[in-house]
């Protein structure tokens, strides 16, 4: 037991305001400073998935315009076409190609370029499917070109999107844009390869299987705004 001149103060616990992230103790103060806490590199992991997925949409729109010239010639054959149709296949891919390419702005809210992409990859995927199961040389041909619109869709619309992402210092962009070319072109290459195994309906159906998986990628990470 203590005597009284013993005592001291017992020191008095003050809190300051709410949010201050002070503490205020009677005879000696403590401050802590509250910092806010950073949410991580989230929004940077989105951008790069959605430039991945719109130059992989990009890749099979150029895949499908290369599957297009290099099996030209063997859907007219199947056919029996005349030897001055037999490119008409390939002719009616470009003028689609050449027209949506064209057409589509290449401005304005990413959230149309994402229903747009989307819609254009799946459109892509029943189009390339009516080329694998057209009936008739006629049919290919007009299934073709429309496959070509649908192409150019997806090419001008991805870029919109890889140009928006602005990944790296926006150079990184361009070289997705210009690596999707190069593997649509390599998968062009690839089709040849496939065509004794597969054979030509074979190939345009490898082509729905990517298309498909182009439309689903593209409408989860493209963003729904701007």
């Amino acid at each position: 037991m203590t005597g009284v001149g013993d005592r001291s103060p017992r020191p008095v616990v003050r809190l300051g305001r709410k949010g201050s992230g002070a503490l205020s103790v009677e005879g000696m103060t403590a401050s802590m400073e509250t910092r806010p806490v950073r949410a991580g590199r989230r929004p940077a992991a989105r951008r790069w998935a959605a430039a991945l997925w719109a130059a992989y949409a990009q890749a099979v729109a150029f895949a499908a315009g290369a599957v297009a010239a290099f099996l030209a010639a063997d859907v007219a054959a199947h056919f029996a076409a005349g030897p001055g149709t037999r490119l008409w296949p390939l002719g009616a891919f470009a003028i689609g190609f050449t027209a949506a390419v064209g057409t589509v702005p290449r401005t304005g809210p990413l959230g149309r370029a994402r229903a747009v992409g989307a819609s254009g990859a799946g459109v892509l995927a029943l189009l390339a499917l009516a080329v694998a199961l057209a009936p008739g040389f006629a049919f290919a041909v007009a299934a073709a070109g429309l496959l070509g619109a649908a192409s150019g869709t997806v090419v001008a619309v991805s870029g919109r999107v890889l140009a928006a992402a602005e990944v790296g210092d926006g150079s990184a962009s361009v070289a997705l844009s210009a690596a999707s070319l190069l593997a649509g072109i390599a998968a062009g290459v690839l089709a040849l390869l496939a065509l004794p195994l597969y054979g030509w309906r074979g190939v345009f159906g490898l082509l729905v299987v990517a298309a498909v998986l182009a439309a689903w990628k593209f409408a989860e990470h493209v963003p729904k705004d701007t």
